[in-house]
């Protein structure tokens, strides 16, 4: 184990932030930080996850949860096998053969999707979404996602109010509320976004429900030849691009968030990077197709063997 159980435990109870979750939650929650301890290796292999940063930060916030369960069972002992979660959260995945095998480095951009939209961008056209459109229920589970809309979430902050009601007798009185957790919102005008992995993780195949990848060998380039694309289409847009920032709702305040660049942490494992265009007055957004030119020079597509 790479952390202190006791002290990360003696850690969470001084704030104890799950204490108003329910129990169903808790347990979602433990399925939803354990998809995050596990990746795969260049050959399709399941790993520990790449980032020992990310790694340690999702063992500290397993522990968390495990430790308030304990609070309220009053059982006696914290303990788990962090492979027996890895096995256990990686258990329907199924390691896929490529067509060719793996010759790129790990400093890559990665786009999985569907063989004929994946050989499309290898021509250089690719599709560019406004956000909002992945708030649509058809999306699969990786994919689904309010763009648009984030929210933190504490049991120790509260508006400061008093409740006036009647007693038996008619005469006033103040109640004393049950404080539960104050919630606190960030929400983002739409904007239109192209989303890739920082990286090539064949786990992505399954998550994304993908049989071929393009993946970019010349990031620099492609961040070149994108931008002036994009430019010529909205050139009155704002431009980024930049890694996903992920937070968990219940340990990252709300000047933390990062609009159009924050996600829930139980996406972490698509280790997203995006590229975005902001308007300086909100507008209607339609989805388009954008040409870069070929990319051949910079990119090849992986795909994998059919009906396996």
């Amino acid at each position: 184990m790479m952390i202190d159980v006791k002290a990360v435990c003696d850690q969470y109870m001084q704030s104890r932030y799950l204490r108003e979750a329910t129990d169903e939650a808790l347990q979602q929650r433990l399925e939803a930080i354990g998809n995050n301890l596990w990746s795969t290796g260049r050959d399709g292999e399941v790993t520990q996850p790449r980032s020992l940063d990310h790694r340690r930060g999702m063992l500290e916030l397993y522990t968390h949860v495990l430790r308030e369960q304990m609070e309220r069972s009053k059982s006696g002992e914290l303990a788990f096998d962090e492979a027996a979660v890895r096995l256990e959260a990686s258990a329907r995945y199924i390691r896929r053969r490529t067509v060719h095998p793996i010759a790129f480095g790990p400093d890559c951009y990665a786009k999985f999707g569907k063989k004929e939209h994946i050989l499309l961008a290898l021509t250089g056209k690719l599709f560019i979404q406004p956000a909002a459109k992945y708030n649509d229920p058809s999306l699969n589970a990786a994919q689904l996602d309010d763009e648009l809309q984030h929210h933190v979430r504490s049991p120790n902050e509260r508006l400061m109010m008093r409740l006036i009601g009647l007693d038996d007798h008619g005469n006033e009185v103040e109640v004393k509320p049950h404080w539960g957790e104050l919630f606190r919102y960030m929400n983002v005008p739409n904007f239109y976004v192209w989303c890739c992995g920082l990286g090539y993780d064949a786990r992505l195949f399954s998550e994304f429900e993908a049989n071929a990848a393009l993946v970019v060998k010349d990031k620099a380039a492609f961040e070149d030849r994108f931008a002036r694309a994009m430019a010529e289409q909205l050139p009155d847009a704002v431009i980024g691009h930049g890694p996903i920032q992920y937070y968990d709702p219940y340990t990252t305040r709300r000047d933390q968030l990062m609009p159009a660049f924050s996600k829930n942490i139980k996406y972490l494992y698509q280790n997203e990077y995006r590229f975005i265009w902001q308007f300086q007055e909100e507008r209607e957004l339609k989805p388009f197709l954008v040409d870069l030119g070929p990319l051949h020079d910079i990119a090849e597509v992986v795909e994998l063997v059919a009906d396996e």
